[in-house]
């Protein structure tokens, strides 16, 4: 019931937070104790306020309770391996996470409650918002890290904690767009699948001294939500710092193309961390959300696309395409941007290049990629052959590929790695969320 004693035992003021009651209760996911925190008592309506990683844990929503408690009956937790809740060495997956949940809101919260999850608590709150449905009539996701496939080469998380899982074609003295990478960390090196780890306490002992952060980091960066995304049945608002350097702004797109009722909002200058770096302007777009939902989704007009015939770049930097082209050659070139684009024919040499939000074929070849890193997100691409990749590397996400001979053909070896996508062809069809090395034996 809300409002519910289930506490063993009150917790210790020190982790407290402001107007908030803590309780250490039991929970027996991972056979020990936890913080849970309740405000608000009085209100109807219910939020639960799942922390991130980091040994702050809830407190990481100091700046948030105060007003939320003055019209929301709010309960937050400190995460099993977090803040003041036990920590062992322990599988602290999303799924463990969302069992723990459950127990938290069996015993405290009113049916349906808003849910809001900062980092790794919004990969948690997805996972739970898909499994209990019924039980959930808003979801806040904050700068969400993982989602895409953990071979995209957009993702930093890891290393910001110090560790790094990078694929094996990827160059790691290129620069892409503005993200730098590192070398191989240890272990991919050795090559331990992510899920060998997570699953052995003698590797996670040896590997991380048993560290909850460097688990839970792990772990959440190597969820596939690709199946249980459709699950997801309640509005959505994704909330993102648009100067996140963990977790690029690109992953919130994704999400906001992917979920059925969702919304993108970004908070101008703020980081990771927007609920603490720009509490005001995350209040400005939390609260109405909470109290009322998304508003009506607005019909936007798109301007008509400037015609250019064909267009070039030779050996230049940071150029910007728009508009509709027949041909569009890049050659040569570094941190390329198409975007709001309809391109017949793409051809892309010993370039980088970023495409967003356009579409790309409709004769023999729609895109041809030769030495060249290019990474894709909201595309449809499409041909007799969609893509002809030779040593290339292909990050999309989001993306729809149709062929009628073949989505990819690579007379020489290259890489795919696919997040959220669909793929029509001959070779392959249906939703796609995985990494393939594409040669001239098998096309896909």
């Amino acid at each position: 019931m809300p409002g519910g004693t289930a506490a063993t035992e009150p917790a210790p003021p020190e982790t407290s937070l402001p107007g908030m009651h803590a309780e250490r209760i039991d929970e027996s996911v991972f056979g020990g104790h936890m913080v849970v925190y309740e405000g608000g008592r009085g209100h109807a309506r219910s939020v639960l306020l799942v922390h991130g990683i980091g040994q702050g844990g809830a407190r990481d929503w100091r700046e948030t309770v105060g007003w939320l408690q003055a019209s929301f009956h709010v309960v937050a937790v400190d995460l099993p391996g977090f803040g003041a809740s036990d920590k062992a060495n322990a599988l602290y997956s999303p799924g463990n996470y969302v069992r723990v949940l459950k127990h938290v809101a069996d015993r405290f919260l009113h049916r349906p409650f808003a849910l809001v999850g900062h980092s790794m608590g919004a990969v948690v709150s997805l996972r739970y918002a898909a499994t209990y449905p019924q039980e959930v009539e808003r979801l806040v996701v904050i700068d969400a890290p993982g989602i895409l496939h953990r071979f995209s080469v957009t993702s930093q998380f890891l290393a910001h904690l110090g560790m790094e899982f990078v694929p094996p074609w990827l160059d790691p003295l290129e620069q892409l767009l503005t993200l730098a990478r590192r070398l191989l960390a240890p272990l991919e090196r050795m090559r331990f699948e992510p899920q060998v780890i997570l699953e052995s306490p003698k590797l996670r002992e040896s590997l991380f001294a048993g560290d909850p952060v460097k688990i839970a980091g792990l772990a959440v960066v190597s969820e596939n939500l690709s199946a249980v995304m459709p699950g997801v049945r309640a509005e959505t608002l994704i909330l993102w710092g648009s100067d996140d350097t963990l977790v690029p702004l690109r992953t919130g797109r994704v999400l906001a193309m992917k979920l059925p009722r969702a919304q993108l909002e970004v908070i101008e200058k703020a980081g990771h961390t927007p609920m603490l770096e720009a509490p005001e302007r995350f209040r400005a777009v939390l609260q109405p959300f909470l109290e009322i939902g998304l508003p009506p989704a607005s019909q936007a007009v798109q301007a008509p696309q400037a015609k250019h015939g064909t267009g070039d770049c030779r050996n230049e930097r940071h150029r910007v395409f728009e508009g509709d082209y027949d041909l569009l050659t890049i050659d040569g070139c570094r941190q390329v941007r198409i975007r709001n684009a309809k391109v017949r024919e793409l051809r892309i040499v010993n370039s980088t290049v970023a495409i967003d939000d356009s579409r790309i074929g409709g004769g023999e070849t729609g895109l041809y990629a030769s030495n060249a890193t290019v990474v894709a997100t909201g595309v449809r691409i499409e041909g007799e052959v969609a893509i002809t990749a030779l040593d290339s590397r292909l990050d999309l996400a989001a993306v729809d590929l149709v062929g009628s001979r073949a989505a990819v053909t690579a007379p020489t070896r290259s890489y795919v790695v696919f997040s959220f996508s669909r793929v029509a062809s001959p070779n392959a069809r249906g939703d796609v969320h995985a990494f393939f090395t594409i040669g001239p034996a098998n096309p896909l």
